[in-house]
């Protein structure tokens, strides 16, 4: 009975950590956007967001792409490594660019995109923000492994 119970509440682990890691992906996100809220108002100005409430709107795909990329690199393989915590840190970000870019591409289309020093800016941009995205990744990774490490451990009289 306590095996098929210690079973059961490790399936739905992994998936409360993906759910985690979006969460620490969009808060990421969100304090990016307020650090650079300045910058950021033309962007949402030029891809139509309400001007009053752009900081949760541009950090809003963080969390899914956050959350899906942590349940394919980092709990499917169980690879509670740092490397896939800096790649889900990038990824993440990398993604959450590519969303944008997609959304320009759906208010402006490609003649925009491809017009003058455009291509050079985005790629700036999407380059620098998958840089510091890598950062965001070894910090939960290294929550995960001591959640993992502690919740794995045999129960003595002082954990009980």
């Amino acid at each position: 009975m306590t095996s098929a119970l210690h079973t059961d509440s490790r399936a739905v682990d992994p998936r409360r950590w993906s759910l985690y890691a979006g969460v620490y992906a969009f808060g990421c996100g969100a304090a990016t956007a307020l650090l650079l809220s300045g910058a950021l108002r033309v962007f949402t100005e030029v891809i139509g967001l309400p001007a009053s409430f752009p900081v949760p709107l541009l950090a809003a795909p963080a969390l899914l792409v956050g959350g899906g990329v942590w349940w394919l690199l980092v709990e499917r393989p169980e690879r509670y490594t740092y490397p896939a915590g800096v790649a889900y840190g990038a990824l993440t970000a990398l993604g959450t660019g590519l969303c944008w870019t997609a959304w320009f591409l759906v208010v402006w289309s490609v003649d925009l995109l491809a017009a003058g020093p455009t291509p050079l800016l985005v790629a700036l941009v999407i380059g620098l923000t998958t840089a510091a995205g890598a950062l965001i990744g070894p910090p939960i990774l290294f929550v995960r492994r001591r959640s993992r490490a502690g919740s794995a451990a045999d129960a003595t009289a002082n954990s009980l």
